[in-house]
């Protein structure tokens, strides 16, 4: 190791920067005095580095009061006597809302609670900045000023750095008495419950494992900083060497995706970024503690930014900080996850290859914290049966691996080291769970008739061979969806014609007999694949995808359907394509799948006895159509999740438009009757896929509607036999004609009471 890797960095810090105000603090806390006096210490230091007339520091009780613990320029008197109540005063709503707050007028502020024990009878400025660790708050720095004034962000910076390593101190027994440090560290694994989307119905209980590891604990202070930075150094070649690795194996991405790594590879080299490391280790820190420091620093700054951009790069420099963090340990790479017999896996995102890759046998079920119900990971967790939340951004935050976990896929709960009783509650229904499950594998040869004698087709959704066997298990008539696009988008190249004809071989094996329905790769728009080129569309959805790309790029279909073609030879081929928006387009995509027919027969090659053409009804443009186009095909099914998102103009995966995608909106259920009868008076089949037909009400309105064909996933088989056996449709059709003009926002209310009334099973 060279002299300048281990000596303290030089320029840039100044008497007044960060680097001394923590090599100030860590003296403070190296001192062997009581714990309160280390307390009082660190105040004094925090106050005159940031020039404040007042230095506060609170601390949060077990019961939720946050107790003057000491302070630099209040009152004596009011340590350990002054407490405010979770929300109560500026600083009860610092700590509340989980964030910092400054103003320059604090007296003025609608939410200032007077202590007159304190003497801040003077004080005009305020800043408070929560002491957060493990997605906790463990109690408020605040800064005070007699003169109204506003702090630089240079000032709110260095409080925020100094906040997070405060937390980082008390949790790590550095600074409080060993009972203060336990009644901290109870309150980091306080019981939590969050509420998030279920996306996979079922109970899951477990322990909770991240999909990447996070990074071990360690101590805050170092005894010896020109070891620390040799460890740094070291620590930051194995990285950068692990990132140009990384891009060597991906050598096949081009354009927007190899922008993407080489700009995670500038970061890695950043020289800025080193040297905020080390002169963070020469203040006194530890490695690890210099890159969580850093890591603060970063996303204090760049989490202002009014740039998405910049703010998107938070991503890349959490990701490298974390990743450097296990190097420093010792750990190289994430490598195989050990599991617990019973697992919850944690993850913000992954992706439906990643999730193969686990066992079976010991996963149970899926945290995730940034994707939708119609992602592709959530397709294969149905598929799996993984009982699955998603949405809770802060779970991970508050789970440390090893945690027991409960996740209540059908109400979308998450519980974190959930008591005795709650445990005992989510076992009861676990297996009454169980036990309904068993029941409709018990019914499932019995006939989908409703009461009056309507008899309903009940088909599954299937994208993997390893649904197929859900067919038997479910009594499901066929596959009336397989979707195709799981293979498109998890490798890093196009999948050969001879890997897709094995997969459809064996979906149709497996299958015995019972028709399957494939619908070609929906790609492109918002599901692409790193090999693609789809440039930058405003609106994906509504985007160069289904169809469009496969008319136009005939080089991805082609291929696709020479496969179908072969894997179905002797048997009847049912293909489907998706995304129609014109009759023309039907023609289009017909005349590639004979121009495929063509080249088999040149070749000699086997074909399908025959074959079954179908397109998916998405957009009203199809609905408005649907007559003219079902005399094109041999049958046509609704895509009601597209559908019913482009008749409102509502991303059903926006938080702020949500509500307005209602399927159950009178309006929605008459443009629905209409395409159905449209479509009835030629003769052409007619099924009804997509999401809504997992929920008992919507389905139960369907039926009202007219659709007598259902393809919906294998776990919603049984409830939907059973729902169905327990509905009169001419009733239904009645009551659903009756409120066709309602001015009712939604149907559901009031047509969930009158299937109760009629003993409709809807639970």
């Amino acid at each position: 190791m060279s002299i300048e890797k281990t000596r303290p960095p030089h320029g840039g810090h100044g008497d007044q920067g960060i680097t001394v105000l923590l090599k100030r603090m860590r003296d403070a806390v190296a001192e062997e005095v009581s714990a309160q006096d280390r307390l009082d210490l660190l105040t004094k230091v925090i106050a005159s580095h940031v020039v404040a007339d007042v230095c506060s520091i609170y601390l949060r009780r077990p019961d939720d009061v946050l107790e003057l613990y000491s302070t630099q320029g209040l009152k004596r008197e009011a340590v350990h006597n002054t407490r405010l109540n979770w929300g109560e005063g500026l600083v009860g709503l610092v700590a509340k809302r989980h964030s910092p707050m400054v103003t320059s007028e604090a007296p003025k502020h609608p939410a200032f609670a007077y202590r007159p024990e304190t003497g801040e009878d003077p004080l005009h400025s305020f800043l408070g900045v929560p002491l957060v660790r493990s997605g906790k708050t463990l109690g408020v720095l605040v800064i005070q000023n007699r003169a109204a004034r506003e702090y630089t962000f240079e000032e709110i910076e260095a409080v925020q750095a100094v906040a997070t390593l405060l937390a980082e101190i008390a949790a790590s027994g550095e600074l409080l008495s060993v009972e203060e440090t336990e009644a901290v560290g109870a309150m980091l694994h306080r019981p939590e419950k969050l509420k998030g989307f279920g996306i996979v119905s079922g109970v899951a209980l477990g322990r909770a494992v991240f999909l990447q590891p996070p990074a071990p604990k360690h101590k805050v202070f170092a005894k010896d900083p020109a070891a620390e930075a040799a460890r740094l150094e070291e620590g930051l070649t194995d990285l950068r060497r692990s990132v140009d690795q990384m891009i060597t194996s991906n050598a096949s991405l081009s354009g927007v995706s190899r922008e993407v790594l080489e700009t995670y590879r500038l970061f890695a080299y950043d020289r800025g970024w080193k040297d905020r490391l080390r002169a963070a280790v020469f203040s006194g820190l530890t490695a690890e503690s210099a890159v969580d420091q850093v890591k603060a620093e970063n996303r204090a700054r760049l989490s202002q930014s009014r740039d998405p951009y910049l703010r998107e790069r938070l991503h890349d420099l959490d990701d490298l900080s974390n990743r450097l963090l296990r190097h420093l340990s010792g750990e190289k790479n994430g490598g195989e996850r050990d599991l617990f017999e019973e697992t919850i896996l944690f993850a913000r995102t992954m992706g439906p290859a990643e999730l193969l890759e686990y066992d079976r046998k010991r996963l149970k079920g899926l945290v995730l914290g940034e994707v939708s119900a119609t992602s592709h990971v959530a397709i294969v967790a149905r598929a799996l049966k993984l009982p699955m939340v998603t949405g809770a951004l802060d779970a991970m935050e508050l789970t440390e691996e090893g945690d027991q976990a409960v996740i209540d896929g059908d109400a979308g709960g998450i519980h974190i080291r959930p008591p005795s009783e709650a445990l005992e509650f989510y076992r009861v229904k676990q297996t009454r769970y169980h036990e309904l499950e068993a029941i409709y594998a018990s019914e499932k040869s019995l006939p989908s008739i409703t009461k009056d004698g309507v008899e309903i087709t009940i088909q599954m959704n299937a994208g993997l061979a390893l649904d197929l066997p859900f067919l038997e298990g479910t009594g499901a008539s066929g596959v009336g969806l397989f979707r195709t696009e799981l293979q498109f988008l998890i490798g890093s190249q196009l999948p050969s014609v001879a890997m897709q004809e094995s997969l459809y071989k064996e979906a149709l094996d497996l299958a015995d007999g019972k028709p399957v329905v494939f619908r070609t790769a929906d790609i492109g728009g918002d599901k692409t694949a790193p090999y693609m080129d789809h440039g930058n569309e405003v609106n994906p959805a509504m985007g160069w995808r289904g169809v469009r790309m496969a008319v136009d790029r005939p080089g991805m279909i082609r291929p696709q359907l020479r496969a179908l073609l072969s894997a179905a030879a002797d048997q009847t081929l049912w293909v489907m394509f998706p995304f129609i928006t014109l009759t023309a387009e039907v023609d289009e995509i017909k005349s590639l799948l004979d121009l495929e027919i063509d080249r088999a027969r040149r070749h000699g090659k086997g074909l399908p006895k025959d074959i079954k053409i179908g397109v998916m009804i998405e957009t009203p443009a199809a609905a408005w159509r649907a007559d003219l186009i079902a005399q094109k095909v041999d049958f046509l099914s609704v895509g009601g999740n597209d559908l019913a998102q482009f008749y409102f103009a509502a991303d059903r995966d926006s938080e702020r438009v949500q509500r307005r995608y209602d399927p159950m909106n009178a309006g929605f259920l008459s443009f629905l009757k209409e395409t159905v009868e449209k479509v009835s008076r030629t003769g052409t089949p007619l099924s009804y896929c997509g999401e809504q037909t997992a929920d008992a009400v919507t389905a139960a309105a369907l039926i009202g509607v007219g659709v007598r064909q259902f393809s919906l996933p294998a776990a919603f088989v049984g409830p939907f036999r059973r729902l169905v056996r327990s509905l009169d449709a001419a009733e239904i059709s009645a009551w659903m004609e009756k409120h066709s003009v309602t001015p009712e926002a939604t149907l559901r209310p009031s047509f969930t009471q009158f299937l109760k009334d009629s003993g409709a099973v809807v639970e």
